[in-house]
């Protein structure tokens, strides 16, 4: 037993040499091995990092007016959101005081019955045990009996309705008090979403802000914004090219006389040269025609005027027509075009809100829409502009003197 042990100690030794020795050549691959992986993190860390300055760099290559348009849809988002939830919240503080309303009434007319059943209670209980018995027994004869039976049937039904009616509107009571209950914490929800938004709001808009500050700050960037405003007005140009091709394939199915079926068509907006109302009222920022910019002085033409005003407040159409566009345009934000007929155009934008959708006719002087930022690298102000087919002509030659 001893000599075994021995033997199985000395094979036991020689293979753990013998694994030792296999396994030391390798020693130095592994160490190999570790080196390149480490070699490879450093590679992917680099590769990362080399992203994230692309990123970068595309993020400040960016369009400006493309990124205020993103940050002009993000409020826009949220402006809906809010509008939404303060719709509902109408709607549940509606409901609430409805349920209230009806709360009160349940608990009147449960305090109406509660005294009807007061009286009935103390009755039977002057009764005695035996309840109506006596008065049934009381009888003189049989005529009397069944006429007492009836009375006493037509009492005893009444009683059992008092008391369906009281238990119905406990029930109906407990009810709307637990849908009042569910209402109240339905509107606190609803109002820190809206709390929320809010907040979400007032930074989407702060963003907006400080990043025009940071565009106006630095002079290539502001120049940069310039040159794509110019590159706004050619395309805003060739919509209305499309759009009043599109208007006069239309007219020419249907075979119109006259050159537009708008209500404004026949000579009429042409007439109102000098007669036409400020869109808003307010101080003209932005004259029409040849200028440069009050910033880095560079050479501009503006194709219309702006006009400061606060922001929310409503702006009107200048005369009759029908809306061919309203949408959001970059570098103009929410615009409006109205054909006036005969070829005659209004533009609005930088608009908060618009009233009206394509298709729709409009009077003179009808609210159209609301003062915004949107698009403007001014803050809140209204763009208005006038054409005769796509050329534009200076707005304040066909306003009405101040």
């Amino acid at each position: 037993m001893v000599i075994f042990r021995q033997k199985l100690f000395a094979l036991s030794a020689t293979l753990f040499l013998l694994g030792g020795f296999l396994l030391f050549p390798h020693f130095g691959a592994a160490q190999n091995i570790g080196k390149k992986k480490d070699d490879l993190t450093a590679i992917e860390k680099k590769i990362k990092e080399s992203r994230g300055k692309i990123k970068e760099t595309k993020k400040k290559e960016r369009s400006i007016i493309g990124e205020i348009s993103r940050m002009d849809k993000a409020v826009k988002r949220n402006e809906k959101e809010i509008s939404y939830i303060s719709y509902k919240i109408d709607n549940t503080s509606s409901s609430i005081d409805d349920l209230q309303e009806k709360k009160k009434y349940l608990e009147e007319n449960m305090e109406m019955m509660e005294v009807v059943i007061e009286d009935r209670l103390v009755a039977f209980y002057k009764l005695g045990g035996a309840g109506y018995l006596p008065a049934l027994f009381s009888a003189e004869d049989y005529s009397d009996i069944n006429r007492r039976g009836k009375y006493l049937s037509a009492v005893i039904e009444a009683d059992k309705q008092l008391f369906q009616n009281y238990q119905a509107n406990r029930d109906a009571h407990t009810k709307t008090i637990e849908k009042l209950t569910k209402k109240r914490d339905e509107l606190s929800g609803l109002k820190e979403d809206m709390a929320l938004k809010e907040v979400k709001l007032k930074k989407g808009k702060e963003k907006k802000k400080k990043y025009l500050v940071e565009v106006k700050k630095k002079k290539s960037s502001y120049e940069s914004a310039l040159k794509e405003l110019e590159k706004s007005k050619k395309k805003l140009t060739a919509l209305i090219e499309r759009l009043k091709r599109e208007r006069e394939k239309k007219e020419k199915k249907t075979r119109l006389g006259h050159a537009h079926s708008s209500p404004g068509a026949g000579g009429y907006f042409s007439r109102l040269k000098g007669r036409l109302p400020y869109p808003v009222k307010g101080n003209v920022l932005t004259r029409y025609g040849k200028g440069k910019d009050p910033k880095y002085n560079n050479p501009i033409f503006n194709k219309g005027i702006e006009i400061k005003a606060p922001e929310g407040t409503k702006f009107i159409s200048v005369a009759k027509g029908e809306v061919i566009y309203a949408d959001y345009f970059p570098g103009y934000g929410n615009l409006m075009i109205i054909d006036h007929g005969d070829n005659y155009y209004t533009v609005y934008a930088h608009a908060k809100s618009l009233y009206k959708s394509v298709g729709s006719k409009v009077q003179a002087k009808e609210a159209i829409g609301s003062v915004g930022d949107t698009g403007s690298l001014k803050g809140a102000c209204l763009y208005f502009e006038i054409r005769h087919y796509t050329k534009t002509t200076n707005p304040v030659g066909w306003l009405v003197k101040k």
